[in-house]
């Protein structure tokens, strides 16, 4: 008498192929981490999936508008029709369902597809591939459906229903590495537009240094001083708005040095009595040349020292500082509250100037985002400054605000977390 042999249950072999796969996502995770690029995980996915799931090919394809675009493709077999450069329509497709219902797809007799879906384009060019069953499966990044992976053999009935979880578990595993390898590409782009604008900024630099030049040699020639009044009235304007330009270009430079390469603060111990005395100084000599009262008032509750980025910080502060004497009328005053409290240092800047429309307010700390509001006597206005003090603060975890009343004045104000100092002896 035989015995019957013992096969293993359909469970026993799913929880082994999930095993198997929790150990190869390990060693992904640990590639990624390394710096691996796009390609070499997936080269090593190709490698590694066979003992988990059947395939004959592996294909990437990624949403792009309204197409659906081949981006990577590793086969065991000749023809490669799909491969990457292909695009085919979304829209009408059994694709789109698939992205719109977030449910895996399994054909395991493509001929007999192919007799069904007469006008599918993509079904004619896998069976000329020699596939003859697949697995389509949705990848999702941050929920947004943003591509497909395909499975492909030269087999018919090659996929099992019963397999349908793990099968989503490998496309969940594929849409972190895409995701991943997005973001990188994202930042590589990132680096490379900030050091173009850069190298464009130094360009601009060079040639109005020289008109600069020319400018300040000519007022020193002795010919100057018989220029009539119109000549000199258009050496003056010259002037004017080189140094105009001259301070735009070190404003644009800050603020691509701020998008591109400024996310890392330079934190330190701070003397808050000693850092505020330094920002009082400064824009009082600002103010002074208006005729404007600048008048600090502080409450620190006690603190004496804190911790943040005192450049960047004392940066913020002398741009709305000088935003505020440019819209201030003369002989008025600028008030600066300090005050520490509830885990925050808050600073705030109230002028008595022109006042802002509450209908613009959106514009405001936003990039080249002016008003209809100009300067009391004609200074340079970039539209950067706003951006710039935004861009510092939200890298501290603190937050801005804007109160203004037309004719009445503005209060630009931001906090920054207050960290406690632990005394020494």
């Amino acid at each position: 008498m035989s015995l019957p042999i013992n096969e293993p249950s359909q469970s026993s072999t799913i929880r082994d192929a999930q095993f198997k796969f929790g150990r190869l996502m390990r060693e992904i995770n640990h590639q990624i981490a390394a710096g691996d690029n796009f390609e070499s995980v997936l080269d090593f996915l190709y490698n590694s999936l066979n003992t988990i799931i059947p395939y004959d090919r592996i294909g990437i394809a990624l949403v792009e508008g309204n197409q659906l675009c081949s981006k990577w493709m590793k086969s065991k077999m000749r023809g490669e029709q799909l491969g990457p450069g292909y695009c085919g329509p979304l829209d009408n497709s059994s694709l789109k369902q698939i992205l719109d219902s977030g449910h895996p797809r399994i054909i395991n007799d493509l001929v007999q597809y192919s007799i069904q879906k007469p006008k599918s384009e993509s079904t004619k060019l896998a069976l000329a591939d020699g596939i003859r069953s697949s697995l389509t499966c949705p990848v999702y990044s941050d929920g947004v459906p943003i591509g497909i992976v395909f499975f492909s053999s030269g087999k018919t009935d090659t996929y099992k229903l019963e397999h349908i979880e793990i099968y989503l578990e490998i496309a969940d595993e594929l849409s972190f590495v895409i995701s991943q390898d997005r973001l990188r590409q994202e930042a590589v782009r990132g680096r490379s537009t900030g050091q173009n604008i850069r190298m464009l900024l130094h360009d601009l630099k060079s040639p109005l240094g020289v008109i600069q030049g020319f400018l300040q040699i000519a007022q020193d020639e002795a010919w100057y001083e018989n220029l009539d009044h119109d000549a000199r009235k258009i050496f003056e304007t010259l002037q004017r708005n080189a140094f105009h330009m001259h301070d735009l270009l070190d404003e644009l430079a800050e603020f691509n040095h701020l998008n591109f390469q400024g996310n890392k603060l330079e934190p330190c111990e701070v003397l808050l009595e000693k850092f505020i005395s330094e920002v009082t100084e400064g824009a009082k000599d600002l103010a002074s040349k208006k005729a404007i009262t600048f008048t600090p008032e502080c409450n620190l509750n006690g603190f004496q020292k804190t911790i943040f980025d005192p450049m960047k910080i004392r940066r913020a502060l002398d741009n709305l500082i000088s935003n505020a004497v440019k819209y201030s009328n003369r002989d008025t005053i600028i008030r600066l509250l300090i005050k520490a409290n509830n885990h925050r240092l808050h600073f705030e800047i109230i002028d008595q100037g022109l006042g802002i429309p509450q209908s613009e307010f959106s514009k405001l700390f936003k990039e080249f985002g002016k008003t209809s509001v100009r300067p009391t006597e004609r200074e340079s206005s970039s539209g950067i400054g706003l951006a710039i003090v935004k861009k510092i603060i939200e890298q501290h975890g603190g937050q801005v605000d804007v109160q203004s009343e037309v004719g009445k004045g503005s209060a630009f104000s931001f906090w920054i977390p207050l960290k406690k100092v632990a005394s020494t002896l």
